[in-house]
């Protein structure tokens, strides 16, 4: 029996008549926490009873996401969508994810769900969408996230001999680099991590980018400052925004539902 399938469901009921956001945590926690901070910090309620309610479930006993899919496993999907399913029948009127990586399945989780997943990579497309007026031909893009998430292209790439023989030698090192710093979060090295990544983002911006692409949510959660900068792209902060906007129509949703009742 998995972890999931033990908890006690039928103590878990809807928040009265709005149904709380569902968030599959764990991947990893302090991405998680930093996430949940987001949520709080964006939504900027006036009272603790106009904060937006929401269930995480933060069992971290989920595979390497990138293992697998470098791999051809699909046992993290499997996991997540059990996760999923659980915060579904719980009574939650959508589900996110603070994992980049782990939207490589998805369709697939989108498929299996009856309610709709907050999803990070079609809204961090359409804000940069939203930055190059609908014309990403000529976009400068450099993407750092785990290698599944590089590789796979998760979020708008360019060629990297846009930016000259320099970064084609450069961007070598890149990915082992950002696979480095990612490794640091996960096992507690926060402050040397976050220097790390400092000094990376220095090194990229000498090459001119139109966008710097943070496709980890480790790297979102040590980005600090780093983040509020004009050519930083941060998917994280980005699925927060999109949580608040899902609320805010939950919101609306149901007052006219209890308004035409009445």
């Amino acid at each position: 029996m998995n972890s999931v399938s033990k908890l006690n469901l039928s103590s878990a009921r809807p928040l009265g008549q709005r149904r709380p956001l569902g968030v599959v945590g764990g991947m990893g926690s302090l991405a998680t926490a930093k996430f949940l901070e987001s949520l709080a910090r964006k939504h900027r309620a006036e009272k603790d009873q106009n904060h937006i309610p929401f269930v995480a479930l933060s069992l971290p006993d989920i595979c390497d996401r990138s293992q697998a899919i470098s791999e051809g496993s699909d046992a993290p999907l499997r996991q997540i969508l059990e996760r999923a399913r659980w915060l579904e029948q719980a009574g939650c009127g959508a589900i996110a994810i603070p994992c980049n990586t782990a939207h490589f399945w998805v369709g697939e989780i989108k498929q299996a769900l009856s309610i709709d997943l907050i999803d990070v990579t079609e809204i961090t497309a359409k804000k940069i969408l939203d930055m190059r007026n609908d014309d990403i031909r000529d976009l400068r893009s450099i993407l750092l996230g785990t290698s599944a998430t590089m590789l796979h292209s998760l979020y708008p790439q360019t060629d990297e001999e846009c930016f000259g023989e320099d970064f084609v030698r450069f961007s070598k090192g890149l990915q082992r680099e950002a696979i480095q710093i990612i490794a640091d979060v996960k096992s507690g090295k926060v402050v040397k991590a976050r220097a790390k990544l400092g000094q990376l983002i220095h090194q990229i911006r000498s090459f001119a980018p139109d966008v710097i692409i943070l496709g980890c949510s480790e790297l979102s959660a040590i980005s600090g400052d780093l983040a509020d900068d004009s050519d930083i792209i941060d998917p994280i902060s980005l699925l927060a925004e999109g949580c608040i906007e899902w609320w805010r129509k939950e919101n609306e949703l149901v007052t006219q539902t209890l308004a035409g009742g009445e």
